[in-house]
């Protein structure tokens, strides 16, 4: 018995880390135990042992245009938190809650802040609609999707 999860994230620079992450026994539950056969290897997606033994006979299931826009989501609200943190705020929704706040340097960050990731979250749409949408779909690279945002606002 192993017990992995996938794991899918980006840092605050924008760079990418896709992979299982094993843990020595089950006291976590966020890991999966999967029975795996005796054998020198295996290999996980995100939900399954798919293949043993022999690399050859290993077909890696192709993500789903969903599953793609999932990630892509997930690496865009990173980068957005990470511009938050820049700042000294936690994350974009707690720099987004001074909005109303009565220190106006607070609320000054907020506002532009909060401006700024309303633009982004329109510009992944527009992603999403266009490239995504086309047939067949451009399926840009997280990195490639940041670099397309608007100029954070410091």
């Amino acid at each position: 018995m192993i017990y992995a999860k996938f794991v899918d994230s980006v840092d605050s620079t924008g760079a990418r880390f896709t992979g299982i992450q094993l843990a020595p026994d089950a006291s976590d539950p966020s890991f999966t135990a999967y029975d795996v056969p005796d054998t020198s290897w295996f290999v996980l997606d995100a939900n399954n042992v798919i293949g043993t033994r022999d690399p050859a006979t290993v077909v890696m299931p192709a993500p789903t245009i969903t599953q793609i826009i999932a990630t892509l989501e997930a690496a865009v609200q990173d980068y957005i938190d990470s511009i938050a943190q820049k700042k000294g705020y936690d994350s974009g929704i707690s720099c987004a809650s001074y909005d109303s706040s009565t220190v106006a340097s607070f609320a000054a960050d907020a506002k532009a802040f909060i401006a700024w990731r309303d633009s982004v979250w329109v510009t992944c749409q527009q992603i999403e609609n266009t490239d995504l949408a086309a047939t067949p779909p451009i399926i840009p690279t997280a990195a490639v999707v940041i670099a397309a945002l608007p100029v954070a606002p410091w």
